[in-house]
């Protein structure tokens, strides 16, 4: 049989598809998202899903591989830059606040997935997460042997600078919303990701501080 040729179509077909779902599992879970309210979101055939992706379980990790995979590209070319340990963590912290924008999608993602035991991340997936923490972790090393950062738990540490961002990301899902517009709730407030960067930025060279 002579294999089918990828075209303009079917190529716009798959971004089309992978930004729906990533839309609907979001912001309704794996479990809450059947494929066909995927095609209903994307506007396709459901069987066009299926000539990209072998099921909704392949379509969902390719999300959330893709995702990690950029974020952990991103962050090796941090730490194999030639800038100081600090001048890193402060790219890193930028570099995390920038996936946020570029895939609003990813934290709510990732927030329900590790809070169910991440039963859907395979192997290759979850190398792609060690690249990100292995980055932040080299980085750190790199601070502590010139004696710019202070010895501290790798991952604590990790965890305590993500952290803030990704609620964050999470808190401006809610503010987003149509109903919240006119409520007057401190969590709702306006906050620019300069202003999240930078306190962050500042929050993390504190807590490294020797």
């Amino acid at each position: 049989m002579t294999p089918v040729r990828k075209t303009a179509t079917t190529t716009s077909t798959r971004e089309s598809v992978f930004a729906a779902a990533a839309t609907q599992f979001s912001a309704h879970g794996f479990d809450g998202v059947a494929m066909d309210d995927i095609a209903r979101e994307a506007g396709v055939n459901k069987a066009m899903i299926y000539y990209h992706f072998a099921d909704k379980l392949a379509l969902y990790r390719a999300i959330v591989s893709d995702g990690l995979q950029q974020t952990s590209e991103a962050i090796g070319a941090i730490v194999s830059s030639s800038d100081t340990p600090p001048s890193k963590l402060d790219r890193f912290i930028a570099a995390f606040v920038g996936m946020t924008e570029n895939r609003p999608w990813l934290p709510a993602i990732m927030l329900r997935e590790i809070a169910e035991g991440a039963p859907r991340l395979d192997p290759e997936t979850m190398e792609h997460m060690r690249g990100v923490i292995a980055g932040f972790v080299a980085i750190l090393k790199q601070g502590q042997a010139l004696g710019l950062f202070r010895p501290i738990h790798p991952i604590l540490a990790y965890e305590w600078v993500i952290a803030p961002i990704i609620v964050n990301a999470a808190r401006e899902r809610v503010a987003a919303q149509p109903e919240r517009k006119s409520q007057e709730f401190p969590m709702l407030v306006e906050i620019s990701h300069a202003q999240l960067i930078a306190h962050g930025q500042e929050t993390a060279r504190r807590m490294l501080k020797p």
